[in-house]
C-alpha cells in the first residue's frame, strides 16, 4: 500500500473522509484483552481504520454499510505450515476451497513439486498464487531431496538454490528442517543451506520428533524456530518451554491437537503455540474444512475459544514476522470473519482487504487461474519398460530378508524385522501376512528400484501406486502380485502420474494428476471424489490406517522413523544408512 492510501485510512479514522465498509453490530473479539464486545468495524482502503470502543455511541459515515447481526468478528486465519499439493489442486483452486472456511493467509513450502522440477516448482507457485484472494506466502524448501545419499529427486538444493529463492519478497521462510541429523552432525549441505537462511534473515521452519533437549538446543541455535512434528506431551512442552514454535498440526494424516492442547493449557497458552495443517487432502477439506477444522479440533480439546483463535492468527502472524495482520487493530490488514457460533467455531461471512468474498461456505467472487510459464507436462521420465520381474524377489533357494513392519497403531513408526521367505519358480514366495513395495525413480536420473516385503499392511488383493511419495515423490507400488502392480504402474506412466488401484489385471480406481504427478487442473470437488473412490479401494484391500492413502504417501520419507524404503532400497533413517535387502 502507499503511504497516500494510508493517509487516506488517517484521514477516515479522524473523521476527514468517509469509511468504505463499516460491520455494524458485531460481537468484537478482542485478541489482547481476551474480552468480547460489542463494536462496528471500519474499513478504509482495505485496511481497519477504526473499532468503536465499549458503550461509544456514534455514527459512522461511510459508503456502505453491513449488518453483522451480532455475530463474532475475528481475524482471518493463517496456517503457518501448508503444503498445498497435498490438496492436489492448483493454488487458485485451494483458494476457493479454504477461504470461505476462514483462511486468508497461509505460509506455503512447495517442496512436493520442487523435488520432482527443481527451481521451476517455486517459480509455479509463484506465478500460480498471485492475485487468488488468499494471500499466499512461500517457504524456500530446505530439504530438497529430504536426504542426499539414500534417495532420488529431479536435482539437489544446496546453499546457492536456497538464497536465490530466499530473495524473492514473497518467500518468507526456510521450509521445514527435515534433515535434523544433517544439522546436528553440522554437515555441509545443511550448514550452506541454514547460513543462507540466516543471511537473508528469514524464518526457519523445523521437523524433529522426540530428540533430546540438548540436541533440540543445537537444532535451535542453527536456526530452526518451529516444529511440526511433536506428537507427545512431554515433547510439545519441552519444545515450548525452550522458546521453539509449536506448529500443533491438524492434518488429514496426522491429528495431534488433541495431546498439544494439554500442553498448551498447562503452560498457560504461550503465545509460541500456534496451529497448522501441513497436509489436507481434497476429500478432507471438501467434508471438514481447512484452519477452521483446526479451530475447532483445539477447542474440543479444551483450549478457551479465544485462545485457539489466538494460536491460528495473532500467534501465527508474530511467528511469521508479519504486523499487518492477525489482530483487528487499526491499520492491520481487514481479513475479518463472522462467526455464528463462538464455542462451535462456525465462518459465516468472510472478507478480505474489506470486501465480502465468501458466505455460507461458498465464494462470491470468482478466482481466476492465473497464467505461469509452466506448462503442464507428462513429468514420468522413466529409463525404460518395466516389467513383472521388477515386482518381485529373484532367489533360486530360500533366504533370509530384510523386510519392513508397518503398525496399524502407530503408522508413524515403522521397524527393521528379518524373515525367511521360501523360494518358487525362482522368486521369493512372499508370505500372506506381507506384501511387496517397490519404488522406481521417475525424474529421469538413474533408474533405481528399491524393494522390500511389507509386513502387517494389511493388504489382501491387488494392487495400488502412486507418484504423490514424500518426498522425491518418485513412482510407487504396493501390491500381492506383479501383475496388477504392473498394470498400476503403466497406467500412471502412461497418464502422467496420480493414483491407481488395480485388481486382476484391471485398474479399478485412480485419480489422475497431470501437473507433475501431484497437482489436478480439477476443481476441488471432482478430484475428491476420484480421490475417495481411491481411498475405498485401498480400504478394501485391506490397509488398516486412520489415512490410507497418506500411510501409503509418507512410506518412502527418509526422514520418518525408523525405516523407509526409497527408489535406493530399505534405508534405516536413524542411522542415514542403507540395508542391505537380503539378511
Amino acid at each position: 500500500m502507499q503511504f497516500a492510501d494510508i493517509r487516506q485510512v488517517m484521514n477516515a479514522a479522524t473523521g476527514k473522509e468517509k469509511f468504505d465498509l463499516v460491520l455494524l453490530n458485531t460481537n468484537y473479539i478482542n485478541i489482547f484483552t481476551k474480552e468480547i464486545y460489542k463494536a462496528d468495524i471500519c474499513i478504509k482502503n482495505g485496511r481497519i481504520a477504526y473499532i468503536s470502543m465499549p458503550g461509544e455511541e456514534s455514527s459512522f459515515d461511510a459508503i456502505e454499510y453491513y449488518d453483522a447481526k451480532g455475530k463474532y468478528a475475528c481475524p482471518g486465519l493463517i496456517d503457518t505450515h501448508e503444503h498445498i499439493e497435498s490438496s492436489m489442486v492448483t493454488p487458485a483452486k485451494f483458494a476457493k476451497a479454504v477461504v470461505p472456511h476462514g483462511t486468508t493467509t497461509v505460509l506455503a513450502d512447495p517442496h512436493e513439486i520442487c523435488n520432482v522440477i527443481g527451481l521451476k516448482g517455486m517459480d509455479y507457485f509463484l506465478e500460480a498464487s498471485e492475485n487468488i484472494i488468499l494471500k499466499v506466502f512461500m517457504a524456500a524448501p530446505s530439504c530438497v531431496p529430504s536426504v542426499v545419499g539414500v534417495e532420488t529427486s529431479a536435482g539437489v538444493f544446496m546453499g546457492q538454490e536456497i538464497a536465490e529463492m530466499l530473495r524473492h519478497d514473497r518467500v518468507l521462510s526456510l521450509g521445514e528442517v527435515m534433515d535434523y541429523m544433517g544439522v546436528i552432525n553440522q554437515e555441509k549441505r545443511m550448514m550452506e543451506v541454514m547460513e543462507a537462511a540466516m543471511e537473508a534473515g528469514k524464518v526457519v521452519q523445523g521437523h524433529l520428533a522426540d530428540v533430546p533437549a540438548r540436541e533440540l538446543a543445537a537444532y535451535m541455535i542453527a536456526g530452526c524456530e518451529s516444529n511440526h512434528e511433536a506428537r507427545l506431551l512431554e515433547e510439545a512442552k519441552m519444545s515450548l518451554r525452550s522458546g521453539m514454535t509449536l506448529e500443533c498440526r491438524h492434518a488429514s494424516n496426522y491429528h495431534n491437537i488433541e495431546v498439544l492442547a494439554q500442553a498448551v493449557k498447562e503452560l498457560n497458552y504461550p503465545e509460541n503455540a500456534v496451529l497448522c495443517t501441513d497436509d489436507r487432502e481434497p476429500d478432507d477439506l471438501i467434508r471438514e474444512g481447512h484452519m477452521d477444522a483446526a479451530v475447532k479440533e483445539a477447542i474440543r480439546a479444551g483450549i478457551l475459544p479465544i485462545e485457539a483463535i489466538k494460536m491460528a492468527t495473532f500467534n501465527s502472524a508474530r511467528f511469521m514476522r508479519m504486523t499487518d495482520r492477525g489482530t483487528l487493530r487499526p491499520g492491520n490488514i481487514a481479513d475479518i470473519l463472522l462467526l455464528d457460533s463462538l464455542n462451535e467455531f462456525t465462518v459465516n461471512e468472510v472478507f478480505v482487504d474489506g470486501k465480502l468474498v465468501a458466505k455460507e461456505k461458498s465464494m462470491l467472487v470468482d478466482i481466476k487461474e492465473p497464467e505461469t510459464r509452466f506448462a503442464s507436462e507428462n513429468t514420468m521420465y522413466m529409463k525404460r519398460k518395466l516389467t513383472k520381474d521388477d515386482f518381485v524377489i529373484a532367489s533360486k533357494e530360500g533366504a533370509f530378508v530384510n523386510t519392513i513392519a508397518f503398525n496399524p497403531k502407530d503408522p508413524f513408526l515403522t521397524k527393521l524385522e528379518k524373515h525367511f521367505f521360501n523360494a518358487k519358480d525362482d522368486v521369493l514366495d512372499i508370505a500372506d501376512d506381507f506384501c511387496t513395495m517397490v519404488v522406481i525413480e521417475r525424474h529421469g536420473v538413474n533408474g533405481n528400484i528399491g524393494i522390500a516385503p511389507i509386513k502387517n499392511f494389511g493388504f489382501q488383493y491387488g494392487a495400488v501406486a502412486g507418484t504423490v511419495s514424500h518426498d522425491c515423490h518418485n513412482l510407487f507400488v504396493i501390491g500381492k502380485n506383479a501383475e496388477d502392480m504392473l498394470t498400476a504402474v503403466n497406467r500412471l506412466i502412461e497418464t502422467g502420474g496420480g493414483f491407481a488401484c488395480a485388481r486382476e489385471g484391471k485398474i479399478t480406481s485412480e485419480a489422475m494428476l497431470n501437473v507433475c504427478g501431484l497437482i489436478s487442473s480439477k476443481e476441488v470437488e471432482d478430484i475428491a471424489k476420484d480421490v475417495e473412490k481411491v481411498k475405498k479401494d485401498i480400504i478394501d484391500m485391506g490397509i488398516e490406517a486412520i489415512s490410507p492413502l497418506n500411510v501409503l504417501t509418507a512410506f518412502s520419507l527418509a526422514v520418518f522413523p525408523e525405516v523407509r524404503l526409497t527408489d535406493h532400497g530399505i534405508v534405516d533413517t536413524i542411522k542415514q544408512e542403507m540395508v542391505p535387502l537380503f539378511a
